[in-house]
C-alpha cells in the first residue's frame, strides 16, 4: 500500500499525570526539539512505542481503502469528492466516547492533509519538520510552526548522533522530543543502503548513498498515536524512489541530497508537513479547559526537584484526557531551600511578632522532567498548612481565580499537631466548603481524607483521630454538604496512598510526603474521582515504572567563616537534596560534639553555641530519600570571633506549686540586651519537645507543668546585632523535680578507695532529689572542688597526697532547694600499704583532683554562674544533648508544619528522628 500511512493507534499515556499554580496564560515553552532525557518519562514513553509497534505487526493497524472509510465517515463528515490517500486504522479506543471521537480525528486529518500541493513539506499552513543524516551518525532536525514561511529560518534546529551500529542484528535506536505544538514524538531510522529493519512492515533500504535513512515518526496523543512512515509517504515532485511507479501524493520530500556533502560524506534527508498538536491530534471535540485549585499542605506543595501530584494529575487531564487544564491559586513551584542569609536561628517570639529571619523557604523548582511552562502555573498549597487556616482565606482565593474545580487535600497539620480534633477538624471542612460556594455557588469540589504516616512513638492518637476524622468527613459529604449546584465528591486517596503505621511506606521518602510513586497514587485517586463523578471517560492514571530513590551525592565547596552572629557554614547546594545533615567539633576533638539535621532546609548552617577563640571544624552531606544519604564531605574550619552573649549568671531554679518551676538571674551586662529566653526540657519523657519563651525580664514562672517529672532549665541571651536579635550559649540552670520540694540528704553514703589515689563514692538516692552535689574538702574543709551529679555514683582521680587526706560530701538538690552540703561527709580509709602520713608522690608535680566516669567534675567551678570556657562547654553532657535534640525538633517542626499555638505534649519518637 502506497501513499500517506497515518497509523490511528489507541494508546494513551497512562505514565504520566501532574498539577500546577497562576492566574495568567503561561507562555509557550520553547518549540522544537527538546530531548527528553527524565528517566520516568522516557519510560512510559518506550513501553507506548514497543505497543505501537507490536499492533502494527500484529495487524491490529486495519488498512482501510478510502473509498470504506469515506462511507464510515459520510454520516458525520463531508468530505471533497478527491480522496488522494491510502488511510489505516487500527482499532477504536475501548472507552466509547474515545472511540466515536476517533472518527472525527480521521476526518480531520484527511481534510488536512488531502489538499492538492505539489510541495506541501514548503506551505506555512502545516507545521514541517526537516530530517538529515551523514556519515552515518551525525542527525540534523528542524521544526517549523504553522504560520513560520521562511524555510532558512526554523522555529527549532538541533543535531544529535543518531548512529545504528551493526544494523543487521540490532534495532536502531529511538529517540523521544517533545514540544508545546507537536507534543511528545519520537524518530526512528529503519533503513540504510544494505539494510532495512524487519520491526516493523513495509520497510526498505535506500539506494546512492551509505549511511542511515527513512524514519518513522510516532506522535503521540490523548487516546491514540499517528504513525508515520516518511518513506511511504512521498509528494508528487519527490524522488518518489520508494513509490513503485504509482502516483505521489504524501505529505513528505525525502530521498539523496546530492548538492549537500559533508565531511562524512553524501548527505541523505526529507521535509514533512505533519499535523501540529491541534489539527485532529487531541480531543477533535472543543476541549473543556477547566480552572483548578489545588488546595493542601506539604504533600501537595511538593519539596523542590519534585514532579509533585499535581503535575501528575495535571499531565493526565491534559495529554491523556484531552483537556486543557489551567491550575490557579495564589502560590508557586514547590517548598524550596531558605536562603543562607536567613538561615541564622530565631529567637522565640513574643505574641504578635514576626519572625526578623524568614525561614519559609524560597519557592522552588520542580523535577527537570517537569516542562518549563508549568512553573507558570499556581496552586493554594503550602508547607504546614492547616484546615484551620485555610476555611478563612478560601473564599478570597475562590472570588479572585474563580477555578471551576477544587482539589482538596488538607487534614493531617490539624490532626497531628493538636490543632483540632477529628469532629473540629471536620466542622472546619465543613466552613471551608461553605466559604468556597458562597464565593462560587456552582463550584465543583473534590475533598481527599488524611492519609496515615509510620507510626510515632507515643502517638496511638494520630492514628485513632486520622481514622474517626476520615469516616466523619466521608459521612458528610455524602449527606450534609450534598448540593446539586455545587457537586462535591469524596476522594479516598488514604486507600491508594501506600502508607501504614506499621506495615510500612513504600509511598513517602519520610514516613508521611510522597516520593514518586506516592505522587502517582495521590493523583490517581484524584483522577478516579473525576471518572466516577465528573464524566472524565478515559484511560486510568496509572504506573508503569519503578521508582528509583532521588540520585544525590557528597555537596562540594565547602567553607566556615565567623560572624557577627556566629559561625556559617555553607556549601554548593546538591541537586535533588531532601536535606542535609552537619556536624562539628572543636579542633582537634576526637570525637563530634554535635550531628544532626541542617535546619531550616538550606545550604547554609548556622553554629551561634561557640566561644570566642575556638577553632571549629565542620563536615556535612547530602540526605536523599528515605535512609539514603552521601558520604561526608572534607571539612571546613573557622575560629569563632562572635559579638554575641553568654547565658546569665546566677540561675536559681525552684519548684512552684503542683505544676510549676520559677527561674531567676543576673541581668546580663555589657551587651545590648534584645531579650532572653528560657529553655525548659521534659526529661522524664523520652523525645519531649523543647520550650523556649521569650521574656525582657529577669525572672520567670512557667506553668501547666507534668507533676512529679523532672525538667532541665537553661537561659540564653539575645543582644542587638545588626538590628535583630542573635543568641548565644545558653547558661545551665539546675534541674527541677516539679511539684516536689526540698530533698533529704542520701544515705548511705560510702567512699570506697579504687587505688592511693582514686576514690569510687556511692550513696543511696533521695526522694524529690533531681540532682546531687558531689563537694571535695581537705581535712580543714578548704573546698577542693565540686561536681553535679544525676545519678548515685561519682568516680574521683589524681587526689594527691592521697585520698584519705580529703573527704567526700554529698547533697541532693531539686532546682536550687538543696540539703547540707557539709552535713553528709565520709572520709575514707588509708590505702593498703600506706600509712596516714605517707604521702603519694604527684608525677605533674602540685595537688590535682580528676574526674572519673561519665560526669565531669570542675575544678571549684558553680553550675549556676553560667560562666563557660571550652573545656567546661565539652564536658557539659547537658548541653550536648539540649543542642543535638533542638536540631532535630527544627527540623521535625520545618517538614511539617509551623505551629499555631503550643501543644501541651509533644514527642518526638525515634522513629521520626530516623526519618529525618
Amino acid at each position: 500500500m502506497k501513499g500517506i500511512k497515518l497509523f490511528l493507534t489507541t494508546l494513551a499515556l497512562p505514565w504520566l499525570a501532574t498539577a500546577s499554580p497562576f492566574p495568567q496564560e503561561p507562555p509557550d515553552a520553547p518549540m522544537g526539539g527538546d530531548l527528553v532525557t527524565d528517566p520516568e518519562i522516557l519510560a512510559g514513553l518506550e513501553a507506548l512505542h514497543a505497543l505501537t509497534i507490536k499492533q502494527l505487526n500484529e495487524g491490529v493497524a486495519e488498512a482501510v481503502e478510502t473509498t470504506e472509510l469515506k462511507e464510515r465517515l459520510a454520516s458525520d463528515h463531508h468530505l471533497e469528492e478527491r480522496i488522494y490517500h491510502l488511510i489505516g486504522i487500527a482499532g477504536y479506543m475501548v472507552i466509547k466516547v474515545v472511540a466515536e471521537s476517533l472518527v472525527s480525528v480521521i476526518g480531520s486529518l484527511i481534510n488536512l492533509l488531502t489538499k492538492i500541493d505539489d510541495q506541501i513539506w514548503e506551505n506555512p499552513e502545516y507545521c514541517r519538520v526537516e530530517f538529515s543524516t551523514h556519515a552515518g551518525w551525525d542527525g540534523k532536525f528542524k521544526y517549523w510552526n504553522r504560520g513560520r514561511a521562511s524555510s532558512s529560518s526554523p522555529d527549532e534546529q538541533f543535531s544529535k548522533n543518531i548512529a545504528w551500529n551493526n544494523p543487521t542484528t540490532t534495532d536502531p535506536p529511538v529517540w523521544y522530543f517533545y514540544n508545546d505544538k507537536l507534543g511528545y514524538y519520537s524518530y526512528q531510522f529503519t533503513g540504510t543502503d544494505t539494510a532495512a529493519w524487519p520491526g516493523i512492515p513495509g520497510t526498505t533500504t535506500c539506494s546512492g548513498f551509505q549511511g542511515i535513512c527513512n524514519p518513522q515518526i510516532v506522535f503521540y496523543h490523548a487516546g491514540y498515536n499517528i504513525v508515520l512512515n516518511t518513506w511511504q509517504s512521498q509528494g508528487r515532485i519527490s524522488a518518489c524512489q520508494y513509490s513503485g511507479g504509482e502516483d505521489c501524493k504524501g505529505t513528505c520530500f525525502s530521498g539523496v541530497r546530492g548538492n549537500e556533502l559533508g565531511p562524512g560524506g553524501v548527505v541523505w534527508g526529507g521535509k514533512c508537513a505533519v499535523p501540529c498538536r491541534g489539527d485532529g491530534g487531541e480531543n477533535p471535540e472543543p476541549a473543556e479547559a477547566p480552572k483548578v485549585m489545588v488546595v493542601g499542605d506539604s504533600i501537595s506543595h511538593g519539596m523542590e526537584d519534585d514532579f509533585t501530584w499535581r503535575w501528575r494529575l495535571f499531565y493526565w487531564m491534559r495529554d491523556v484526557m484531552g483537556r486543557r487544564p489551567f491550575f490557579v491559586g495564589p502560590w508557586a513551584g514547590t517548598h524550596g531551600p531558605t536562603y543562607g542569609s536567613s538561615a541564622i536561628p530565631n529567637p522565640p517570639l513574643f505574641p504578635g511578632e514576626t519572625e526578623p529571619y524568614d525561614h519559609s523557604g524560597t519557592t522552588g523548582r520542580y523535577n527537570q522532567g517537569v516542562p518549563e511552562s508549568f512553573a507558570y502555573t499556581g496552586h493554594a498549597s503550602k508547607w504546614g498548612r492547616q484546615i484551620a487556616q485555610t476555611k478563612d482565606t478560601i473564599g478570597a482565593w475562590v472570588s479572585e481565580y474563580q477555578p471551576d474545580f477544587l482539589f482538596i487535600l488538607l487534614g493531617f497539620n490539624d490532626l497531628g499537631w493538636w490543632v483540632s480534633g477529628p469532629e473540629d477538624a471536620v466542622g472546619n471542612m465543613g466552613v471551608l466548603i461553605n466559604n468556597a460556594r458562597n464565593a462560587k455557588p456552582n463550584i465543583r469540589i473534590l475533598v481527599g481524607n488524611v492519609v496515615h504516616r509510620t507510626f510515632i512513638g507515643g502517638r496511638q492518637d494520630l492514628v485513632d483521630n486520622t481514622n474517626r476524622y476520615n469516616q466523619l468527613l466521608k459521612q458528610n459529604i455524602e449527606s450534609w454538604w450534598f448540593r446539586w449546584e455545587s457537586p462535591i465528591v469524596y476522594v479516598d486517596v488514604n486507600s491508594r496512598y501506600q502508607c501504614t503505621p506499621h506495615n510500612g511506606c513504600p509511598d513517602a521518602y519520610d514516613g508521611l510526603h510522597p516520593n514518586a510513586m506516592g505522587e502517582f497514587h495521590i493523583a490517581e485517586a484524584f483522577s478516579i474521582a473525576l471518572r466516577d463523578s465528573f464524566g472524565y471517560i478515559g484511560p486510568p492514571l496509572s504506573m508503569t515504572f519503578n521508582v528509583q530513590p532521588r540520585s544525590i551525592h557528597t555537596p562540594n565547596g565547602l567553607s566556615s567563616s565567623s560572624w557577627p552572629e556566629g559561625i556559617r557554614t555553607q556549601w554548593d547546594m546538591v541537586r535533588n537534596a531532601r536535606g542535609y545533615d552537619i556536624r562539628a567539633r572543636i579542633q582537634g576533638a576526637q570525637g563530634w560534639w554535635s550531628e544532626g539535621p541542617v535546619s531550616p532546609n538550606s545550604y547554609v548552617s548556622w553554629d551561634t553555641w561557640v566561644l570566642n577563640g575556638q577553632t571549629w571544624e565542620f563536615q556535612v552531606r547530602t540526605r536523599g530519600d528515605g535512609n539514603d544519604v552521601s558520604d561526608w564531605s572534607g571539612s571546613s574550619f573557622a575560629t569563632a570571633n562572635v559579638q554575641t552573649s553568654p547565658g546569665p549568671s546566677n540561675i536559681i531554679a525552684t519548684p512552684i506549686g503542683s505544676d510549676g518551676i520559677q527561674i531567676t538571674w543576673y541581668p546580663v551586662t555589657g551587651y545590648s540586651v534584645n531579650r532572653y529566653a528560657v529553655i525548659i526540657w521534659d526529661r522524664d519523657e523520652p523525645g519531649a519537645f523543647i520550650e523556649s519563651r521569650p521574656t525582657t525580664s529577669t525572672a520567670m514562672t512557667i506553668t501547666g507543668l507534668r507533676n512529679g517529672h523532672r525538667y532541665g532549665t537553661w537561659v540564653s541571651t539575645y543582644v542587638n546585632i545588626n538590628g535583630k536579635p542573635a543568641g548565644g550559649i545558653p547558661a545551665s540552670g539546675r534541674e527541677v523535680f516539679v511539684g516536689r520540694g526540698a530533698p533529704a540528704s542520701p544515705g548511705n553514703l560510702r567512699v570506697t578507695n579504687l587505688d592511693p589515689t582514686t576514690v569510687m563514692v556511692e550513696w543511696s538516692a533521695s526522694a524529690s532529689a533531681s540532682g546531687y552535689q558531689v563537694n571535695v574538702y581537705t581535712m580543714n574543709w578548704t573546698p577542693h572542688g565540686e561536681a553535679i551529679v544525676s545519678g548515685t555514683s561519682h568516680g574521683i582521680g589524681f587526689l594527691f597526697p592521697g585520698t584519705w587526706n580529703y573527704r567526700f560530701c554529698v547533697s541532693a538538690f531539686n532546682g536550687n532547694l538543696q540539703s547540707s552540703t557539709t552535713s553528709n561527709c565520709v572520709i575514707p580509709p588509708v590505702y593498703p600499704g600506706w600509712k596516714k602520713r605517707d604521702v603519694v608522690p604527684n608525677p605533674g608535680g602540685g595537688n590535682f583532683t580528676a574526674p572519673f566516669g561519665n560526669i565531669t567534675m570542675g575544678n571549684g567551678g558553680n553550675s549556676s554562674t553560667g560562666v563557660f570556657n571550652t573545656e567546661k562547654m565539652l564536658a557539659d553532657e547537658g548541653l550536648q544533648s539540649l543542642f543535638k535534640q533542638m536540631m532535630i525538633q527544627e527540623a521535625v517542626v520545618e517538614k511539617n508544619v509551623t505551629l499555631a499555638g503550643e501543644p501541651e505534649e509533644l514527642v518526638i519518637s525515634e522513629e521520626v528522628v530516623a526519618s529525618l
